[in-house]
């Protein structure tokens, strides 16, 4: 018995070295980089020029006929006249009739391009809220030390920073080395195909395969939203796929007085409900993992003794991350129920009904994966399961931590916003970017925008915003950026 209890003593010990020493070289390495100067802007002018591109109801509507085509053109004509400078240096395509292509070229042509990702489109205002906005949606109202409206979050500022960028750095009289384009789609929140998707086509068309896009999707998140409660940037290395499934059954209709022990909606719900009780399982590989890895060592100690020993504490981890709507969308494909319809009338039994679930895909996962889990869980041949729509697609390939882009953008990151710490993410929403894969090298996903907690919630909601300060901050990082990545 003695023997066997110092056996169990010794491999304590040695457990606890080894977690401790796990724990100790758990460090980051932080770059160290001089704080840069911020370019001196016209910020009055700039602020206006925002201020009247919010005006323009530029709304993507999943039924392309009924956008307003007549206010895209007009944001056009809107552009050419309020950054002239660009328009006269910089080569403008018309794509699709609605979404722009703007070239600067630079001196050489060995090296591959740098596109800058924004989209044109803002979602609509739901309805019934209209009386709830601070300022009119699309009044592009300055106030209280911010500019107003729909599209100053997602994404017209970013839109109007990058030709305010071009503008700037002309008037300098900066010179590229490395082409720089702005791709700006007319439909990105309708999935993109018929504005980045066709401004993919005309680059793969014409032979050129950028070096790496940046695009929206991940930002800087404050010490209250931060998970090491210190400012923290998010660089999104890919993104989620993206899958609604319907599910439909037919069956014996009649008076509801007379009910069978299983109606039409009754064998629906069931099985909404057991795709709901059992999830995709959750894993912790690949950039959910690298996040983890890298922001770990800026934790509060205990869980940077977790996070240090993922080997052994992978189980308690997952679990704690699954209880936040948050996190758990960062370690699994998600099964979220969207839509349920059938039944006409309280006294019938409706005789079809059908459900759209929707599945946000995990990288590791793919849409074959979850129409094969969604009819093993399911398991009732009286439910009907196929794919719901065309905007069905797989995970985004995951890009470099290695390229120039990547060195590019966090050098910037760290010269103008001295002491972020900075980590790759995984975006779990859908940005443009998806449509060029194959078509470029690297896809990066990051505002230069500071998040906390009040504003999550005004993005594609009420009372979008953006700071003043923060939108001048976000022209300068721009400016900055394209001097480092421009291969001057």
């Amino acid at each position: 018995m003695k023997k066997i209890l110092a056996i169990i003593g010794l491999i304590f010990v040695g457990l606890l070295l080894v977690i401790t020493v796990n724990t100790l070289l758990f460090t980051s390495d932080k770059a160290v980089v001089e704080a840069a100067v911020p370019a001196k802007i016209d910020q009055d002018s700039a602020i206006k020029r925002l201020s009247r591109a919010i005006q323009f109801k530029t709304i993507s509507h999943n039924d392309p006929e009924d956008f307003d085509y007549n206010e895209f053109l007009k944001f056009h004509d809107y552009l050419e006249k309020a950054f002239p400078i660009t328009h006269q240096n910089l080569k403008r395509y018309v794509i699709n009739k609605h979404s722009l292509l703007y070239e600067w070229k630079g001196s050489d042509e060995s090296l591959q391009p740098a596109v800058y990702l924004a989209h044109i489109d803002v979602v609509p205002v739901e309805p019934g809220t209209e009386k709830e906005w601070s300022y009119e949606a699309f009044s592009g109202e300055v106030a209280e030390g911010y500019i107003w409206g729909r599209g100053t979050m997602d994404v017209k500022s970013v839109l109007t920073a990058l030709l305010e960028t071009s503008e700037f750095l002309v008037k300098e009289g900066f010179k590229p080395k490395r082409t720089i384009c702005f791709a700006f789609g007319h439909d990105e929140e309708v999935s993109g195909k018929h504005g980045a998707g066709k401004i993919a086509e005309y680059l793969k068309t014409n032979g050129i395969r950028p070096a790496f896009t940046l695009d929206e999707g991940m930002m800087i998140l404050d010490e209250r939203l931060s998970p090491t409660k210190k400012p923290l940037a998010v660089i999104g290395l890919t993104e989620k796929g993206f899958v609604t499934l319907k599910f439909s059954v037919e069956s014996e209709g009649g008076h509801s007085s007379m009910p069978p022990l299983e109606t039409t909606l009754g064998i629906l719900t069931d099985a909404v409900s057991r795709l709901e009780k059992n999830q995709m399982p959750a894993s912790l590989k690949g950039v959910a993992g690298q996040l983890f890895d890298t922001i770990g060592p800026d934790m509060p100690f205990i869980q940077k003794v977790i996070f240090a020993n993922r080997w052994l504490t992978e189980g308690l981890v997952l679990s704690q991350l699954e209880k936040s709507n948050g996190t758990n969308a960062m370690i699994r494909t998600t099964t979220a129920p969207t839509v349920i319809r059938g039944g006409v009338q309280d006294n019938v039994l409706p005789t079809k009904a059908y459900a759209l679930v929707n599945f946000r895909i995990l990288p590791g996962d793919t849409v074959k994966d979850v129409l094969a889990h969604a009819i093993k869980v399911v398991e009732d041949p009286r439910v009907t399961i196929e794919i719901h729509g065309e905007t069905a697609s797989n995970p985004a390939p995951v890009s470099s931590m290695d390229s120039k882009g990547y060195a590019a953008i966090t050098k910037t990151i760290n010269e103008m916003f001295p002491g972020v710490s900075i980590t790759p993410g995984l975006v779990v929403g859908g940005t443009d970017s998806k449509n060029y894969i194959g078509v470029v090298d690297n896809s990066y996903r990051y505002l230069p925008v500071v998040y906390g907690p009040e504003d999550t919630k005004r993005l594609h909601g009420t009372n979008e915003r953006i700071a003043v300060d923060a939108y001048i901050k976000m022209i300068q990082f721009y400016i900055r950026l394209m001097k480092n990545a421009s291969g001057v």
